[in-house]
């Protein structure tokens, strides 16, 4: 069974984008490509043939794993707030947790209040 979704988890999407980010900025950086020369059969003629990939280090594994750790929480976030049925209450998810926007923004975009808003979430998430 999945984790239940919780307020912090939901308020770490747009920090754990950023984190995502900036590990690809870094990776980007251990990423290399060459070319060399081969012989396959059945000729054996000689071919180049392009090679690429990361350079194998524990920094750039441990780097992939928590991308893929941190990308694998943002699916489950997104998914969770897909699967939000009430249209207003998905939009609420959006506008607060994806988008960033504040409580009193969102109250102005759904026609409520910030406390409104605010607390409606957080009847939801006790369901």
């Amino acid at each position: 069974m999945a984790d239940p979704m919780t307020m912090p988890r939901l308020k770490a999407y747009r920090r754990n984008a950023s984190a995502i980010e900036d590990i690809k900025a870094e990776l980007s950086g251990k990423y290399v490509a060459d070319s060399i020369s081969v012989c396959t059969p059945p000729s054996y003629t000689p071919h180049s043939t392009r090679i690429d990939g990361f350079l194998p280090s524990g920094d750039t594994l441990s780097l992939l794993c928590e991308q893929a750790r941190l990308e694998a929480e943002q699916r489950a976030i997104e998914e969770f707030i897909k699967g939000i049925e009430d249209r207003q209450m998905r939009k609420i998810f959006v506008l607060r947790f994806v988008k960033g926007f504040t409580w009193i923004q969102i109250g102005h975009k759904v026609g409520g209040t910030a406390d409104g808003c605010r607390m409606a979430v957080k009847r939801y998430l006790k369901k």
